[in-house]
């Protein structure tokens, strides 16, 4: 039997996923009965997510903030706050069908990783520094989360808003991803000729009901493509598409491949935690598997999402009236939230509380490392926006950039191991 607060979490969920709809239905059809819908369902979302904490807290006898699943759970908390404030700010439902999503998927996120209570919290967590570090970086990476889910809908309007903005399947859309989805094979193959991939991995899928083995080695060789592969693609953007589309085709293409991914690594998440398919526990090619599959559940689902983002998504942005210049200023204001609150609380409060329970400030542990990274990334988004200027699509890819950190991040615990490993 669930425990009372996994109950709420759980109400909240499908008050989420509820309000995620109605939005959905409001930017499709323009009745205001789906915006107050979409409304009232976030706030029946809010309400439980928000008493399952303080449920959690005194079922625990401390704040819950020593797992994956609790700091997950505060983000899309931190999210669905800014959804209320921003959404109440401005006046516009409209903002709505673009925050809700965040939060939903955000929550959905939560609901793959593993949701025990921690009783007796371990030596190094029993601090009052956990509640300062946590708590702060956790609300200041939900900040982010709502900056690039705002980045994902400027991009969009942008690209509808120019002249030959709208996409097809023919011209140069091939050129533009067929390093995407052709290089990764070919790159493996070749790396598998040169025998420089692993051959003795744990990995495995079940297909049909049968489990197949030795795979390992062409998830791991496309994982390891990926990077390269987005490098080829901003030469043969550079070369051969941008002659032949508009100049915000590139950043579209790019919304559209990342929207993918993120959906596809949800998905992998969903295989994984149903033990269809399962990763090399102990090696350093494990995120790269990790990639190889999302990669591969990319592929399924980048056509549809590219005729839903890129065919249909530009005639719907044409009749929304959204002030571009608006979005771009909400994209800055959430970073400008969310970066004195990670500031403190994962740098400064996290170094802190690491020499007390470590004896040092800095350890080079993975997650530190990512932390500072995360860190010195929004010191140069804020540095470029404000003395060099850089608004628009740059601010926008440079969020969604920072999202990505932030999940490689997060998620770092299963790849890397470290200090932090107990999380």
């Amino acid at each position: 039997m669930h425990s009372p607060d996994l109950i709420l979490f759980w109400i909240a969920f499908f008050a989420y996923f509820a309000g995620f709809i109605f939005y959905s239905l409001y930017l499709s059809f323009r009745r205001a009965f789906f915006a107050k819908l979409g409304m009232w369902a976030m706030i029946l979302g809010f309400i439980p997510q928000t008493a399952g904490f303080i449920v959690r807290w005194i079922l625990a006898d401390h704040i819950p903030l020593s797992n994956m699943y609790e700091y997950m759970g505060l983000m899309s908390w931190m999210a669905a706050l800014s959804f209320f404030i921003i959404v109440g700010r401005y006046k516009k439902p409209a903002f709505g069908g673009f925050i809700a999503p965040v939060v939903f998927m955000l929550m959905v996120t939560a609901s793959l990783l593993p949701k025990d209570i921690s009783q007796a919290l371990m030596p190094a967590l029993q601090s009052y520094w956990l509640t300062i570090h946590v708590t702060l970086a956790a609300l200041g990476s939900g900040s982010f989360a709502v900056a690039s889910g705002v980045s994902f809908i400027y991009l969009l309007k942008s690209s509808s808003q120019s002249s030959g903005g709208f996409f097809s399947f023919k011209g140069s859309t091939p050129v533009a991803i067929g390093s995407y989805l052709l290089f990764p094979i070919v790159f493996t193959l070749i790396s598998k000729a040169f025998d420089i991939l692993p051959q003795n991995t744990e990995f495995f899928l079940f297909i049909g009901g049968e489990k197949i083995t030795g795979l390992g080695w062409l998830f791991t060789g496309i994982g390891l493509a990926l990077p390269i592969s987005a490098l080829l693609w901003v030469y043969l953007y550079k070369k051969v598409v941008s002659a032949n589309q508009s100049q915000n085709y590139g950043a579209a293409i790019f919304t559209i491949i990342i929207v993918t991914f993120l959906i596809g690594g949800l998905v992998t998440g969903f295989l994984i935690k149903l033990n269809v398919v399962g990763l090399t526990e102990t090696s350093s090619w494990k995120l790269f598997e990790f990639l190889g599959v999302t990669w591969l559940i990319s592929l399924l689902l980048f056509y549809p999402i590219y005729w839903i983002l890129g065919v249909k998504a530009p005639h719907f942005f044409k009749r929304v009236k959204i002030d571009a210049d608006l979005l771009e200023e909400i994209n800055y204001k959430a970073v400008s939230l969310g970066y004195p609150l990670y500031t403190v609380g994962a740098l400064f409060a996290g170094a802190i509380w690491a020499e007390q329970a470590w004896g040092q400030f800095w350890s080079w542990d993975p997650k530190e490392v990512g932390a500072l990274i995360i860190w010195l990334f929004y010191s140069g988004f804020l540095h470029a926006r404000k003395q060099r200027n850089w608004r628009g699509e740059r601010a926008a890819i440079l969020s969604i950039f920072g999202l990505l950190m932030i999940l490689l991040s997060f998620f770092g615990n299963y790849f890397f191991g470290g200090q932090h490993a107990y999380t």
